[in-house]
């Protein structure tokens, strides 16, 4: 596991497309909290930019699969 710098995580949330990608990040910024290496500020800053994208990325799929239904 890398060492934690907020700055470079919220950089790489912003930059992952994938739903797979941004849950596996999430997972290793938990493991950092569970571990004691952040603190709640940077988990909740995380959670800031990671759940929001993770959200709109939801929305946009259900989108896609609802025009694809409606085609049919």
């Amino acid at each position: 596991m890398k060492t934690f710098d907020l700055i470079e995580y919220q950089r790489d949330a912003r930059s992952r497309k994938q739903p797979r990608e941004l849950f596996a990040l999430w997972e290793e910024v938990c493991q950092h909290y569970d571990r004691g290496l952040i603190g709640q500020y940077d988990l909740d800053e995380m959670k800031a930019v990671i759940w929001p994208n993770l959200h709109a990325l939801s929305v946009l799929k259900t989108a896609i699969d609802h025009s694809f239904k409606t085609a049919a």
